[in-house]
This record gives C-alpha cells, sequence and structure tokens, in this order.
C-alpha cells in the first residue's frame, strides 16, 4: 500500500507539467527523502525501521501555500487493518510583518492514515501557527482530536537554526505535547529534543540528528522503545 501510495503522488508531481499552467508552476515544488527512522514530536513512526517520504508544494506571490506529503509508517497494530502510509494535507498563509524581519505563518494540517481501520481513529486535523526572527523560530498547533480519538492536544516547539560556511547549518529544538485523554493516546504528556547537523550538497541535502523525549520505556505505549533517544540520518532532494 505504502509503495503504490507514493508512486501515485510521485506520478502526479512528475507529469505536473502536462496539466498545470506555467503560471502555476512557477510557484511549484517537489521534495523526495529517505530516513532510517521517522519521528513525529520525538516519537517512532514506522517501529524505528527506514522510511521513503515525498510532497508537493505551491506556493505564490501572496504568501499563500498548500502541499501534500507522503510517508511510510508502522504502529504495529495486529487487531485490525493497521495504517502502512501517513499522508498529510495542508494550506497556510504566512508573510513578514514589513520589513522587521519577523514573519509568521497561519494554516491548517490534516494527518490521513488511508489503509487504517476506522476504528483506530488515526485521522486528525490540526490548525497551526509559526513565528519566527532571524534563527529563531516558535511554532503552536491545537486539535479538538488528536490521534486515535485522544482528545484535545496541544503541541509548542522552539528552534533554533544556524546557517554556517560551505552549506553547513546546525540546529536545535525543543518541544512539549499536552493531550487530554492520556490513556486513549498511550502515554503521558512529554517534552521531545532535537539537535542536528546537516550539509547540502551536489543537489542533496543529509542531516545527522539526535532526537529523544523525557519518556521511559514503560511510558510509551504500555513498554516500547519508540520514545527512546535516537540517531537519524536523513537524505533528501528537491524539485523546482
Amino acid at each position: 500500500m505504502k509503495t503504490k501510495l507514493l508512486a501515485v503522488i510521485w506520478g502526479a508531481v512528475l507529469s505536473s507539467s502536462l496539466l498545470v499552467p506555467d503560471t502555476l508552476l512557477a510557484g511549484a515544488s517537489a521534495n523526495v527523502a529517505m530516513t532510517n527512522d521517522y519521528r513525529f514530536r520525538g516519537i517512532s513512526q514506522n517501529d524505528k525501521s527506514f522510511a521513503l517520504q515525498g510532497g508537493f508544494d505551491y506556493q505564490d506571490t501572496s504568501g499563500f501555500y498548500a502541499g501534500v506529503w507522503s510517508s511510510s509508517v508502522d504502529f504495529q497494530i495486529q487487531t485490525v487493518d493497521d495504517a502502512s502510509t501517513e499522508l498529510d494535507i495542508y494550506a497556510g498563509w504566512g508573510g513578514e510583518f514589513k520589513d522587521s524581519g519577523l514573519s509568521w505563518d497561519i494554516g491548517f494540517l490534516h494527518y490521513n492514515y488511508p489503509a487504517a481501520d476506522s476504528s483506530l481513529r488515526y485521522n486528525f486535523t490540526e490548525v497551526n501557527s509559526t513565528v519566527s526572527y532571524q534563527w529563531l523560530t516558535v511554532f503552536y498547533a491545537h486539535t479538538n482530536d488528536y490521534f486515535a480519538g485522544s482528545g484535545t492536544a496541544d503541541y509548542i516547539n522552539i528552534s533554533a537554526g544556524f546557517e554556517l560556511q560551505d552549506d553547513w547549518s546546525v540546529g536545535v529544538s525543543l518541544g512539549h505535547q499536552a493531550v487530554e485523554n492520556n490513556s486513549a493516546w498511550g502515554a503521558p504528556d512529554w517534552n521531545d529534543y532535537k539537535i542536528y547537523v546537516a550539509k547540502s550538497y551536489e543537489g542533496f541535502d543529509f542531516e545527522l540528528a539526535f532526537i529523544d523525549t523525557d519518556l521511559k520505556n514503560s511510558e510509551c505505549f504500555g513498554g516500547s522503545d519508540w520514545c527512546a533517544g535516537t540517531v537519524t540520518l536523513a537524505i533528501s532532494k528537491s524539485f523546482e
């Protein structure tokens, strides 16, 4: 399922020049990536294994943007049909406060898991906002119905990223996720951390990161190591 879905997405991307006017293609881009472990807010989404990812974005000069992004996932549910693919659909509006260097963004993101049984209640939608100034970014997201029907949830993340010479960059982030119904979610509220170094080379982007949460294995979905610290390596390429 995940292979077929990603193939459909990339087929649409590669054929877009035949379907979309040049005026729209001017704001279009695509991306593809692979990683040894897809982590979402510090927690593994694919049983700590390899993930293939890709997306398509559109942005115009007014600040409007929209896109779709997909990744392989594996939550190890054995009783009903589990998710094999995450498909995200998003849109929003962003800009800058005059010439202050302070930028903003308001949008929504719908997380969809096409192959998962509806009883799992995986699908959810967040509204989000971002404020950035130079190397500092603050991100906030809210939903009334979080993953697995776990109720209202709020996430805030503060990150700092620095561009270095020769296409190197480094960064760090700290996030906090609060969930209304922790028993339905499977873990208490948690903090996540990320430290990374990245390099662009010959049209490819490489990121080496250490990612962790403050959850013990005993608190993580009944004894999982999905919340434990790990080193990830991601390789990606963008197409304008």
